[in-house]
């Protein structure tokens, strides 16, 4: 079994169990204990996971989740998605981009577009733009965050603001009946300066974040012009995002 299946398999594990003993996973995943422990230091040094003694935990869900685990969820949905954004979008435009892994999914088909500017705080988001040689890319300054891979601070909200974006494109780690929001309050504020500079303003969400609340709320649906998702949300958000005026497009 390569290296990425095993962590894949010991993640699939901890979520089941929440936490879970070291020598419980031995067993289950058949490695040795020195294979396990290099597999443990290596997924919780990426944020996969929380090693203790000789038990292994997931992340606090109240906390924001690691790039890496986002990166390999949902990896359908994203796809679908990201191709039902694409019509909404175009040449000649601006885009505020923000660092979340759905994104990511959708910038890898922006190499169709021309004379576009993309600003984004993401650094794996820019990296994936830097491939794209027909795109200006615009990427902030500030305090990285390595959780995430983003950047954060006022000296990026201070950059953004110099901006004016035909659309912001991005994601979130929960949507309720209340609204956008976000598990960490400077990847937050990132986001509402972003909004507050564009034209149009589009969320991309599967179907896991819904009813889920965080620490820090980003915006109320009023504001926000079309919300693409992979499954039809329940019927209350039908009907919020109805009164809202907000488009609702359904891939699945």
């Amino acid at each position: 079994m390569l290296i990425a299946e095993r962590h894949q398999q010991i993640l699939a594990i901890v979520k089941k169990h929440k936490t879970i003993s070291t020598n419980e996973l031995i067993d289950l995943v058949f490695v040795s204990p020195a294979t396990l422990r290099r597999d443990l230091i290596k997924m919780e040094k990426n944020g996969l996971i929380k090693r203790s003694f000789g038990a292994v935990s997931l992340i606090d869900s109240l906390s924001e989740t690691s790039i890496y685990i986002r990166s390999q969820e949902q990896i359908k949905e994203k796809k679908q998605i990201a191709n039902a954004c694409m019509p909404l979008l175009g040449d000649n435009s601006s885009y505020f981009i923000d660092s979340s892994s759905t994104i990511g999914v959708l910038l890898q088909l922006f190499d169709r577009f021309k004379n576009s500017t993309i600003i984004t705080n993401g650094i794996d988001n820019a990296r994936i733009l830097a491939e794209t040689k027909l795109l200006k890319t615009y990427i902030t300054p500030g305090l990285i965050n390595y959780t995430t891979n983003s950047i954060i601070g006022i000296d990026a909200i201070n950059y953004i603001n110099s901006f004016n974006c035909n659309y912001f494109i991005f994601s979130c780690t929960g949507v309720n009946v209340n609204g956008i929001n976000e598990a960490n309050f400077e990847q937050n504020a990132i986001k509402k300066a972003m909004l507050t500079n564009s034209k149009t303003k589009i969320l991309l969400v599967d179907h896991t974040k819904f009813d889920k609340i965080y620490l820090s709320k980003t915006v109320n649906f009023n504001k926000i012009d079309y919300i693409i998702t992979d499954k039809q949300p329940r019927s209350e958000y039908l009907e919020i995002f109805k009164e809202a005026n907000v488009n609702l497009i359904v891939t699945s």
